[in-house]
């Protein structure tokens, strides 16, 4: 560890997004599989999955478009791929496989998805809290269907008319209730053979879970690599110096100015002109600070008294450095 830096960079933000990368994958994975009637497995089909890359590849244009840049080196650039396929294991796992339900699903995701983020994106499309809890509101749902499909109930919920219900006539048995939300075996994507709700919902499950922890864990870790890549620039400096530089610009303010994403001549460039321009800034300020001979008397109360502490403790400090 350099004295200057105050911290290791042994890696452990490109382990972090290799490990993100490698749940993602087995996410998408298991949200892929269900398991039929028989004990075997099937897969959940490719019109979900298609529609998920279209939901992604916006998300990915509209956040590249606003304040992205393409992600720098082999580890950054397949951890930005792996997400955009997060996004899109996420969208094809909780969409209804077919019906009227899946085009408003998939409106509702375009909308929420692809939405402008303040912060610049630098390693890829992410997905935010928002995002995630209305995915997850997704999947509940598609797991409800599935539930009422291996009940042989083909309908979302059904509802007791009032009064009606109650005649004890036989010829109005068909109107006692009414059907909300019908649909097929064969629009829910199931194999003939039906499925086997407890395996097939604990695959989705912990594929939503390995997804979802995975794109939470990567956006983490792409910060973490960028920040180990802007310690080691700061190293090259004599340690005094990088130590200078580390007070005046502090790791807090890094992605704010804009040093995440940036090539290395450039990233060098960019402190030299935040260093340059924060030294100027204390000189001005220390000036003035010396210059300043209106003060207030020694027995003002309140905010007067407060300010000639302040600036008199700051003049005995100059003077015994």
């Amino acid at each position: 560890m350099s004295a200057a830096a105050g911290r290791p960079t042994d890696g452990a933000g490109e382990s972090s997004l290799a490990l993100a990368c490698v749940m993602i994958a087995a996410g998408g994975l298991l949200l892929g599989m269900q398991i039929d009637g028989n004990g075997r497995l099937a897969g959940a089909g490719y019109a979900p999955l298609a529609l998920g890359g279209l939901v992604a590849l916006v998300a990915s244009l509209v956040q590249l478009g606003r304040k992205g840049r393409l992600p720098r080196g082999p580890l950054t650039a397949t951890s930005a791929a792996m997400s955009f396929f997060g996004i899109t294991f996420l969208v094809g796992g909780v969409l209804v496989p077919g019906g009227s339900w899946m085009f408003w699903e998939l409106v509702v995701l375009l909308w929420v998805l692809s939405r402008r983020r303040a912060r610049e994106q630098f390693a890829g499309p992410e997905v935010g809290g928002a995002g995630l809890s209305l995915l997850g509101l997704m999947l509940v749902f598609r797991i409800w269907l599935t539930w009422q499909a291996s009940r042989h109930s083909w309908q979302l919920f059904t509802v007791d008319v009032p009064l009606v219900a109650r005649l004890p006539f036989a010829w109005i048995d068909s109107m006692r209730t009414l059907t909300v939300g019908a649909f097929s075996q064969q629009e829910m994507g199931f194999p003939p053979t039906g499925i086997d709700f407890p395996v097939t919902v604990s695959l989705w499950s912990a594929g939503f879970a390995l997804c979802a922890v995975g794109l939470w864990m990567r956006g983490h870790a792409a910060r973490e690599v960028e920040i180990e890549r802007v310690h080691a620039l700061i190293q090259v400096l004599p340690p005094q110096a990088a130590l200078v530089v580390e007070r005046l610009v502090p790791e807090a303010e890094w992605e704010a100015l804009g040093f995440f994403g940036l090539p290395e001549r450039r990233l060098a460039r960019r402190i030299e002109g935040v260093v340059a321009e924060r030294v100027q800034r204390q000189m001005q300020l220390e000036g003035a600070l010396r210059s300043v001979r209106l003060l207030p008397p020694a027995d003002a109360p309140g905010f007067p008294a407060g300010i000639r502490k302040a600036l008199a403790e700051y003049r005995g400090e100059e003077e015994e450095a």
